[in-house]
């Protein structure tokens, strides 16, 4: 007897899913003895008559125009830079050694996550970790606190999201003094560590143009280091690693090495 009900109530269920739960039920059902008629009186007939002219029209349409007349009064175009220099191969990185440069940024990232996240839960974060204040918003000013700063986990939890920004922006426009021949500073880099460290993933949509811009950058200094130097590849060691988050972590693949 049990199981017999039960099979009535599951049947029943089952019946009321497909009636009323399936994506493409109609909202409204006509009855079929709705007429058509070219001048709806009731509000089932005119519901019918809308239904049958949307049946009739296409989903999507396209506007058939020949726009090439209009193609010498454009006066902006937007050009996508070049994709980053391809590396010298002695200075090439292995697919191994990028591999644990994004397991070990992961885990940096990671830990960064937990300790703000600790900090929430505890109610205690905006306590222990003061906002950063950067009064001279210039390349001359961010240049001044990179050196008199150092990037401490306190510190980068006390920058904005705007800030971060400024900041990996202000970075990129500092690696494009190093001249030819050199590298990035052990300190600079440290910073540019940080900086990526703390965005936010996936990125908007303006971080991706600033990574994007500082692989490149990344790229051209790589490009004048003499391969042919006893430490070159150490010289290179910072740019690899930038392009490498850049390309793989922040998923920018067409910069890859």
């Amino acid at each position: 007897m049990g199981t017999e009900n039960s099979s009535i109530i599951y049947k029943a269920n089952e019946k009321k899913k497909n009636v009323h739960d399936d994506l493409i039920t109609k909202c409204f059902e006509i009855s079929s003895d709705v007429e058509m008629k070219e001048i709806p009186i009731t509000g089932a007939e005119y519901l019918l008559k809308v239904m049958t002219e949307r049946a009739n029209v296409a989903a999507v349409t396209v506007c058939d125009k020949d726009i090439t007349q209009f193609a010498k009064n454009q006066s902006l175009f937007v050009k996508e830079p070049p994709g980053a220099k391809v590396a010298p191969d002695k200075l090439r990185t292995t697919i191994e050694w990028q591999k644990i440069q994004m397991s070990d940024f992961a885990e940096v990232r990671t830990s960064m996550a937990k300790i703000k996240n600790n900090l929430l839960e505890k109610g205690i974060g905006k306590k222990r970790v003061k906002p950063i204040v950067i009064h001279d918003q210039s390349l001359e000013g961010w240049k001044i606190f990179f050196q008199e700063h150092d990037s401490t986990v306190t510190c980068m939890l006390g920058f904005t999201p705007e800030q971060l920004h400024t900041g990996l922006e202000m970075l990129t426009e500092i690696l494009k003094e190093v001249p030819p021949g050199d590298t990035i500073e052990h300190k600079t880099g440290q910073w540019i560590y940080a900086f990526l460290a703390c965005l936010r993933h996936p990125p908007l949509s303006e971080t991706v143009s600033l990574l994007r811009d500082l692989a490149r950058t990344c790229a051209e200094i790589r490009s004048n280091i003499d391969q042919e130097e006893e430490d070159a590849y150490m010289k290179a060691a910072p740019t690899n690693l930038f392009i490498c988050i850049v390309a793989r972590y922040f998923e920018q693949c067409d910069l890859a090495d």
